[in-house]
């Protein structure tokens, strides 16, 4: 089995089956990528928010490849086994008036820049943030022709942000195409389950994957296994800090949660709401806890104790 390099001198930032494969590799091969920030390089550690409000946006989600896996037919399946992940030092997180859970409740942009070392960060005031580095696209090229924005996920895998696609985890794709076209990119340091401010910790990053292919298997959708500690070793040392909101409208429980958990976070440490909202996006993990009330959802946000200095 071979050993591949693909660098991120190119670049896509939608999807379409007609892109030429920047390289073949065989099943069972393992491949390094190395893969720019959401931003597409705009984003330097650096950079002002004046700056910031400049970027080009048609740019977000830069993707490295497509890769083609040789003999992969409509039916088969990828199966990539996420090997290792390197980050360069630095990461950003923003708030975009307009987007993200509380899309409309800041006026003006907000740029976080985040210093990473090793496998933490300390660049918000009263945290020590441990770092869980995954892909938030990892994706084949769709079924349709055409050129698609990678925003939206689907069958395809794509912009899933589920931030178990650790090193160690085991991610299973349908393949729609010949060859595959596997593509990744939009790599985070760290998220919690929701991303709410609409980025994780944004980071240009080296993945190692090992992937194979699984003839004759059609897959209905992605399929994930992960290592079973679903959250940071240090974090489940202390208790959890649980928000619990219930409404007959899911994302409004959602809000109602994440603004308590930036109040809390606002008041223990002094906070801007600015560093509230986007620490949030970051740690805070949304789960349904219930479904069964119907119309009522009850949704309940986790603060880790142990990220507070």
């Amino acid at each position: 089995m071979a050993n591949h390099f693909i660098d991120r001198s190119l670049t896509y930032n939608r999807w379409s089956r007609d892109y030429l494969e920047r390289l073949r590799i065989e099943s069972g091969d393992t491949i390094e990528i190395a893969m720019n920030d959401a931003s597409d390089a705009q984003v330097h550690p650096d950079m002002t928010v004046e700056e910031y409000k400049a970027i080009d946006r048609l740019k977000i989600h830069a993707l490295t490849g497509p890769i083609g896996i040789e003999g992969a037919k409509p039916g088969d399946q990828l199966k990539i086994e996420i090997l290792e992940y390197e980050h360069e030092g630095w990461a950003w997180t923003s708030i975009v008036p307009g987007l993200g859970l509380l899309d409309y409740e800041f006026d003006e942009p907000y740029l976080h820049i985040w210093k990473l070392e090793g496998d933490q960060t300390h660049s918000m005031p009263g945290l020590t943030l441990d770092l869980n580095p995954f892909c938030g696209i990892i994706g084949v090229q769709r079924e349709e022709s055409g050129e698609f924005a990678t925003r939206p996920p689907g069958p395809f895998g794509g912009n899933m942000d589920v931030k178990h696609l650790v090193a160690g985890s085991t991610l299973y794709l349908p393949v729609f195409v010949d060859g595959a076209g596997l593509c990744a990119g939009d790599c985070h340091a760290a998220q919690g389950d929701g991303e709410v401010c609409i980025n994780g910790m944004e980071a240009p990053m080296t993945a190692t994957f090992k992937v194979s292919l699984i003839k004759d298997k059609p897959l209905a959708g992605p399929y994930i296994t992960t290592p079973g500690q679903l959250v940071s070793p240090r974090y489940a040392k202390k208790p959890f800090h649980a928000f619990v909101e219930s409404d007959e409208n899911p994302r409004e429980a959602c809000k109602r949660v994440v603004r308590r958990a930036m109040a809390y976070l606002m008041d223990r440490l002094g906070l801007s709401r600015e560093q509230a909202y986007v620490t949030c996006s970051v740690v805070l993990d949304l789960k349904v806890s219930q479904l069964v009330n119907v119309p009522t959802t009850t949704i309940t946000g986790y603060l880790p104790e142990a990220i507070f200095d």
